[in-house]
């Protein structure tokens, strides 16, 4: 164990009783700075502090914890909402900026200059209806409608010795895994 769950200074076993003690520091709503519990009862308590096997127990503490998490995140929220916020023409500049930098990293080509005389190109409509896109990629003998494969596969061979075309039947076996678990 990296960080032992309890201390051993704070735990006192009273053989008398079969109880375990255990201090800490003042609890608020219990309003005393103990714990006492059968033994079966703190045994179950610390078991809960064992992983499963094959599984990995690890406790946050400190900046990683999650309550400093959470505090870092609410004053990360907070300060974002006392910032101005941003104009709708900004964010859809940075949009259009993000859009047209990710189509020339892959196509290395720039969709915002006309590829004929170099001069910015601006998005004017956006077509969505297939009909009309079907209309247009013929006017242009462009559209190459899809083909209908057919007989996309040989016949089966004949086999020599069977007398006819039909495939050799298999015969499926099962044979049992011995349980090695």
């Amino acid at each position: 164990m990296l960080r032992a769950p309890f201390s051993l200074e704070k735990m006192i076993y009273l053989p008398e009783t079969g109880m375990v003690m255990y201090r800490s520091h003042m609890h608020k709503g219990l309003k005393r700075n103990f714990q006492l519990m059968p033994g079966a009862q703190w045994l179950e308590m610390l078991c809960r502090h064992i992983p499963d096997r094959f599984e990995h127990l690890v406790r946050y503490v400190g900046w990683y914890s999650t309550r400093c998490r959470g505090e870092r995140a609410r004053a990360a929220a907070s300060a974002a909402a006392v910032q101005a916020p941003e104009d709708a023409s900004v964010v859809a500049a940075r949009a259009r900026s993000a859009w047209a930098r990710l189509i020339h990293k892959v196509y290395e080509v720039d969709p915002l200059v006309c590829a004929k005389c170099g001069a910015p190109m601006h998005v004017i409509a956006l077509i969505d209806d297939v009909a009309v896109i079907r209309r247009i990629l013929e006017h242009l003998g462009r559209w190459a409608p899809r083909q209908v494969r057919q007989n996309q596969r040989a016949p089966p061979r004949e086999v020599k010795g069977m007398g006819g075309s039909k495939p050799p039947v298999h015969e499926w076996t099962y044979h049992p895994v011995p349980d090695i678990a």
